[in-house]
């Protein structure tokens, strides 16, 4: 029996916003990118990226995407194939990866190149279930008929030198291109190749894309003279090429061919090209397309999907082919830095520009005015409520309006190429590519460069009391007061002096280093540093992940986070235990987390080539010291967690007669307390203030704590 009750209480606290404790790192934008491959399977379309790894979509109007790139080694995806039972994935530079890891619910990659004697893949079809034929950059094929446990090369001596651009299956052959040596064709599933070729596609250049059409027996392919079909009626098929390229314009260069059997689909560099099966007069289909650089586009049910250069994913229906972007979930990005702001703003800086939004990451919009260097913006940072961007070549903006207008911030600089900022509340620091440091007060910048060494590489600050220390590479960590002009060291049993990063918690310093992990020291000058405990986690290490490679720091609610690549973990007893930071499922396996930053529910990174993404801060545990019940009763479900308002406590699995319950701040206050009346389960209804609480509850065998984001 459920009980309902009402409570209302106001609290002043923090505003937060979460997901469920269960959730994962999810791609929190900003959405778009460059697609190089995209293939169809059962109800799911999979996307391959230049740099981003793979995504996938599972709802037939392909309204999100969803990353797949846990235990990729490399975002750099030329290929994709499904064998009906496994997917696998081709890189540029680290080989072939089949989608078959598991751990728990969750999926990954794990990598198959035993026997692959070139790890630059260029095309993949699958045979059969477990049989894959890849094709390499410079090395012929390969074939594997154990689902990748080892691979064989199966390509003639004419092969073996040359780039396996494509491969096609039909009319129980197998095809495929070849850069510069036209069409080949085997007849026993890859054992053995024979030249497919007249005088059209004979060692022609640029042979880089085909397909057969099973419906009509026919054979299309392209190279730097046009494009040629073949039919392929007589067993074996001969080949008798014509050149079909009417009504493409002159030097189209295609990208890929496909088809559903009635229709013909071309990516182009001057977007999409479509003819029905039974002509091969081409028209053009790019209404609605932001970019004719296309590189890709396949039939899906009644639609079509194009991949581009840049501007992401299009759909269109075949019936009426205007295309429309579909990016939700797709964040394939450069990124070069981002900053959060309070209850939900998120600023990013990307390869397209500055991005504000101002309702956690869902909705964004350019940023740019003013901003002349709005491509290459370097590092942003909050200073009050005034937002600082740093960038390659103009040096520092500021903006009094989060972004929607900002100003040229330069006088002092000399040198306009600047790599990072810092702030208090009363200074601002920053760093050029020439190793300068520089510091304001709000008018102009001033060098500070006193008795540190020629060519010192700064590489972070922090701010404490009213000093501020500096990270180094390779000259270590350095401390002045703010204002000062003059630099000390403080490198004390630090044995590494490779700094990446530092951060502050309480009196407490961290710096993050370049293969050593973490280490911590007081604020006491000198600093005296020890090593934290080691850096990694189950599930990075499960993934060959090296947590020792520090390469950012950051603090907030008690807890010191540090990420590296593929990995974030926190601690919240100064280094002597780490514990992931949130579910690590979904961050990329192989992309730099450079940047970490929060508001005031969630927890935001910046990776390289995957935009930005967040999790929820009520993942991770109450910080040692703000409860003092342990849980040792059992546990309690809530849900939903965010909550809105409405707080349901299942407890049945709390040991004992359930005697309170109390709702407690952030910092340790009781701000509610429920006599319960149902020893099952309670109904809260709670007008709040937004904001992270612990729910507790109180037995007379004990307690138990739980952390809520209040919406």
């Amino acid at each position: 029996m459920k009980t309902f009750k009402n409570y209302f209480i106001i609290l002043f606290l923090f505003i937060f916003s979460s997901i469920n404790s269960f959730a994962h790192f999810g791609s929190k934008g900003p959405y778009g990118g460059s697609v190089t491959c995209c293939i169809t399977y059962d109800t799911t379309v999979y996307v391959g990226t230049a740099e981003g790894g793979v995504y996938e979509s599972t709802t037939s109007k392909l309204v999100a995407w969803r990353p797949r790139p846990v235990g990729l080694k490399s975002g750099k995806i030329t290929a994709l194939a499904h064998s009906g039972t496994y997917l696998f994935a081709a890189t540029a530079d680290s080989g072939i990866y089949i989608f078959n890891g598991y751990a728990g619910s969750d999926r990954y990659w794990q990598k198959i190149n035993n026997g692959l004697g070139n790890l630059k893949i260029k095309s993949l079809i699958a045979i059969d279930s477990i049989t894959i034929l890849a094709g390499t950059d410079g090395s012929g094929v390969y074939k594997t008929v154990n689902k990748g446990a080892s691979w064989t090369l199966v390509s003639n001596n004419i092969l073996n030198s040359t780039s396996i651009t494509a491969f096609a299956k039909g009319s129980n052959y197998i095809f495929l291109t070849s850069a510069n040596a036209g069409v080949f064709i085997s007849g026993d599933k890859g054992d053995s190749w024979t030249d497919f070729n007249d005088a059209n596609t004979l060692n022609i250049p640029g042979t880089n894309a085909i397909s057969v059409n099973a419906t009509t027996n026919q054979l299309i392919v392209s190279n730097s003279n046009g494009l040629f079909s073949t039919l392929l009626t007589m067993p074996p098929p001969t080949a008798a090429y014509t050149e079909v390229s009417t009504g493409l314009p002159a030097n189209t260069t295609i990208r890929s061919i496909s088809n559903n059997g009635s229709l013909w689909s071309l990516a182009t560099d001057k977007g999409v090209y479509i003819t029905p099966a039974n002509s091969t007069n081409w028209t053009a289909s790019n209404a609605g397309l932001t970019t004719t650089n296309v590189n890709t586009v396949v039939a899906f049910q009644s639609s079509l999907v194009a991949g581009t250069t840049g501007e992401g994913i299009f759909k269109a229906s075949i019936a009426s082919p205007t295309w429309v972007a579909t990016n939700f979930g797709f964040n394939n990005i450069k990124t070069y830095s981002m900053a959060c702001s309070g209850v939900a703003v998120v600023v990013a800086a990307t390869e397209k520009g500055v991005f504000v939004s101002k309702d956690l990451a869902n909705i964004y919009k350019r940023a740019n005015k003013g901003l002349t260097d709005s491509l290459n913006v370097t590092d942003l940072q909050f200073w009050g409520t005034k937002l600082l961007a740093a960038t390659k070549n103009a040096g520092i903006f500021i903006s009094s309006d989060t972004g929607a207008t900002w100003t040229s911030f330069n006088m002092g600089l000399v040198t306009l190429s600047i790599q990072k900022i810092a702030t208090s509340s009363t200074h601002a620091y920053l760093y050029n590519t020439s190793g300068e440091i520089f510091y304001s007060t709000g008018t102009n910048w001033i060098q500070s460069q006193g008795a540190l060494p020629s060519g010192v590489k700064p590489t972070s600050f922090v701010f404490y009391g009213n000093l501020i220390a500096m990270g180094t590479y390779g000259n270590g960590v350095y401390y002045s007061h703010l204002g000062s002009t003059q630099w000390v060291a403080g490198n004390s049993n630090l044995t590494n002096l490779n700094i990446t990063s530092l951060a502050l918690q309480g009196k407490t310093l961290f710096s993050g280093t370049d293969g050593d992990g973490v280490f911590v020291s007081d604020t006491t000058n000198p600093f005296n540093w020890k090593t934290t405990a080691l850096t990694s986690i189950s599930h990075t290490t499960t993934m060959g992940l090296n947590g020792t490679t520090i390469q950012a720091l950051a603090t907030y609610e008690g807890y010191v986070f540090a990420s590296y690549t593929g990995g974030l973990l926190a601690t919240s007893d100064l280094g002597k235990t780490w514990i992931a930071g949130g579910n690590q499922f979904n961050l990329p396996s192989y992309t730099n987390v450079t940047k970490i930053d929060f508001v005031t529910t969630r927890v935001f990174v910046t990776t390289e080539n995957n935009s930005l993404y967040s999790n929820a801060l009520s993942e991770l545990p109450p910080v040692v010291g703000i409860m003092e019940v342990k849980n040792d009763i059992g546990t309690f479900n809530i849900y939903p967690n965010p909550s809105t308002g409405i707080i349901n406590l299942n407890l049945k699995n709390i040991n004992g007669i359930v005697k309170q319950i109390f709702v407690i701040d952030a910092l340790g206050r009781k701000v509610l307390e429920v006599k319960p009346i149902d020893q099952m389960d309670e109904t809260l209804e709670v007008h709040t203030a937004t904001g992270i609480y612990y729910i507790q509850v109180l037995s007379n065998k004990g307690g138990s704590t739980q952390k809520i984001s209040i919406e």
